[in-house]
């Protein structure tokens, strides 16, 4: 058993790192790829940061774990209703649940849909908690006295401020670029401050931490960080200085990785992931407006026309409050779960649809998506379509989304109201990729490899066997051997054979479908305050009025 060290950075891709690493401007990383193996890491079905990360830290699909999107959708007869995705939505215990019971300690912060906090052995803090909320977010609550109490350590920027979350996957604003670089930097810094002083003062076995400004800056200011395509816009003062600004956080990440990595001690081994990885886009669909077009959906006449380069209805009301229900027989709510819903009826008010009924339904649905073609290239907008029982099999299948798309670009759809279905966005925009990253490193770790891609759902084996403990039989990942040298690689008692894929299954959903047994953990209750903070949550994403 080692002690060991998890360090998300949510959205990494080895193509920005490289090009970082190739400058010298991040030798820790860089020494870590020489030391150790490096591989990519294929995110789930729809790469997306709540169902990702969570598939992570439970070593199941979302169709086994249950969460598929920031909000959790219900088909009510009226109208949808939906709700924030919480930790009590998370169908299967975490790796932290797990090795606690065996008696190791851990510590999780910033990790999604981890509020309300379960009880861990050890200390968690969720991410994605407004400051007012942060005290009750975190386990066990006594430690935000704690760590107010320290100089270095300033709660107010742990949280991230909603508002600017939705707007940094839109349009930031020319003067708004410095102060959002500047806050990622700040805030990175404090989440490394509770980490050492985590490790510094309390005994733990897994310690982990998700740095997130990876993904706000690559989203907001992708043209200035990617090196082909800053060469060839990049020419004014103020791009100068927002590029440097860019590569200073990455400078200043790889000094907080250094940081954790000589704290956790050279007896440690040491893991990175991230839960998807980068790449550009330079258009936007409108699904909404597209279903529209073929009398599916039905905008009420009082519906705006989204400003342009919006995917999401910052400064308007939500999606949900723009169609006219009665007339709407299949919508998106969210640009992330790139989704279709079809209305439990049909049409509205009429009886369930039949399977043959829903299937006919999803194939014209299909059919017609397919055929979108970008009038200027002529490519298709739309690379693939895949059915919920496909891109998420498993007992849970019947939360997500009926159809999830994925895009030419592998953009988010836009779910605003436009007068076209396609448009050029006016700045190359940086959007989710499937590819991220893994690098591991340590005592019995292979030195200087690189290896094929792995799935995000062997991570959590890989996490189990450094700690020394079986893998867990339902696991849907495979303990990955070929990242340890071959005195470290055998299976402690208790782990499972590789999984069983149904063969049907395509190449890149394949890693994620298992018939396996589901271990639920009972939901945690929420009280009068929880709801509240999950209210303000939903407001601030303009889910709610």
């Amino acid at each position: 058993m080692s002690r060991t060290l998890l360090l998300g950075l949510d959205g990494a891709t080895f193509t920005v790192l490289d090009a970082l690493m190739d400058r010298g401007l991040m030798p820790t990383l860089k020494s870590l790829c020489d030391r150790g193996v490096r591989a990519g890491l294929q995110s789930t079905a729809n790469p997306l940061t709540p169902l990702a990360w969570t598939s992570l830290l439970t070593g199941r699909s979302p169709g086994h774990h249950g969460i598929f999107d920031f909000v959790r959708v219900e088909q009510l007869s009226h109208h949808p209703h939906f709700r924030l995705a919480t930790s009590s939505d998370i169908r299967c215990p975490t790796i932290y649940a797990m090795i606690g019971e065996q008696g190791l300690r851990s510590i999780s912060l910033n990790f999604p849909v981890m509020f309300p906090p379960r009880p861990i052995n050890g200390f968690l803090i969720p991410g994605f908690v407004p400051h007012r909320h942060l005290q009750r977010a975190m386990h066990p609550r006594e430690l935000y006295d704690r760590l107010g109490a320290l100089p270095e350590i300033t709660l107010n920027e742990l949280p991230v401020d909603f508002e600017d979350e939705r707007r940094s996957v839109q349009v930031l604003a020319p003067e708004r670029h410095e102060e959002w670089i500047r806050f990622h930097i700040r805030r990175e810094r404090q989440w490394s401050n509770v980490l050492r002083h985590l490790m510094r003062t309390e005994p733990w076995d897994l310690a982990s931490v998700v740095f997130d400004g990876v993904d706000k800056l690559q989203h907001a200011c992708w043209r200035f960080i990617d090196d082909g395509l800053f060469a060839s816009t990049g020419a004014s003062v103020w791009a100068q200085k927002v590029r440097e600004l860019c590569l200073d956080y990455f400078r200043q990440l790889d000094d907080l990785i250094a940081q954790a990595v000589d704290l956790a001690g050279p007896e440690a081994r040491v893991f990175l992931a991230s839960d998807h990885g980068f790449g550009p886009s330079d258009e936007i669909f409108y699904v909404n407006s597209w279903l529209a077009e073929q009398g599916l959906l039905a905008w009420k006449d009082d519906a705006p026309l989204a400003p342009e380069g919006y995917i999401n209805t910052e400064g308007m009301k939500a999606a949900a409050f723009l169609f006219n229900w009665s007339r709407t027989k299949a919508y998106t709510l969210t640009p992330g779960s790139n989704g279709i819903y079809l209305r439990a009826g049909g049409a509205p008010g009429g009886p369930a649809l039949s399977t043959d009924e829903r299937d006919a339904l999803r194939r014209r649905i299909i059919d017609g998506l397919m055929r979108v073609r970008n009038p200027s290239t002529g490519e298709r907008v739309v690379r693939r379509v895949m059915v919920r029982e496909e891109a998420f099999p498993g007992p849970h299948s019947d939360l997500a989304a009926d159809l999830t798309l994925v895009l030419r670009d592998y953009g988010f759809v836009s779910v605003t109201r436009s007068d076209a279905i396609l448009k050029t966005r006016k700045e190359v925009a940086g959007v989710h990729n499937p590819r991220g990253i893994f690098l591991a490193a340590g005592p019995g770790i292979r030195r200087g490899e690189v290896v094929g891609d792995l799935s995000i759902l062997d991570v959590t084996p890989a996490l189990m066997h450094s700690l020394g403990r079986p893998v867990p039989h339902e696991f849907e990942g495979r303990l990955p051997a070929e990242i340890f040298e071959a005195t470290h690689a055998a299976r402690p008692a208790g782990v499972a054979a590789t999984p069983v894929r149904p063969a049907s299954m395509p190449a890149a959903v394949a890693a994620l479908a298992s018939p396996l047994l589901e271990t639920a953990a009972d939901p945690a209750g929420m009280d009068a305050e929880g709801e509240a903070t999950v209210m303000e949550r939903l407001r601030a994403l303009g889910y709610i009025e």
